[in-house]
């Protein structure tokens, strides 16, 4: 008979102390901070894209810049729209944010660039 109300006053006791061990933040002073989020209109705020930018982040278009010679890489090539393409010498050029790239279309080695 005593041993169901023990094994009640354990797990109760139990439970009181798992619920407090981890406070609220709110209740002590904390402010919510969420590192890299975005505002409410989806864009962040100077200050978190400098923060961002001095972390190593860079815009998507310019984590790399290319020259003559350099191999694109493959998510930036289908990320492009294709402009024309040649089978005659196997080459292609696509346009990725407002840029032309001209290049190898099996080595996707690129031979000019034009920015517009």
């Amino acid at each position: 008979m005593r041993a169901p109300i023990y094994t009640a006053l354990i797990v109760l006791a139990l439970c009181s102390i798992s619920a407090g061990a981890k406070p609220h933040k709110d209740k002590h002073g904390h402010k919510n901070h969420h590192s890299h989020k975005h505002n409410d209109n989806g864009y962040l705020s100077k200050k978190e894209a400098k923060q961002l930018i001095r972390a190593g982040w860079t815009p998507p278009g310019l984590s790399k810049s290319y020259h003559r010679g350099d191999f694109l890489e493959r998510d930036l090539y289908k990320r492009g729209r294709v402009i024309e393409r040649s089978r005659d010498n196997g080459t292609v050029s696509i346009e990725i944010d407002r840029t032309v790239i001209h290049m190898v279309h099996d080595t996707r080695e690129i031979l000019s660039i034009l920015s517009r």
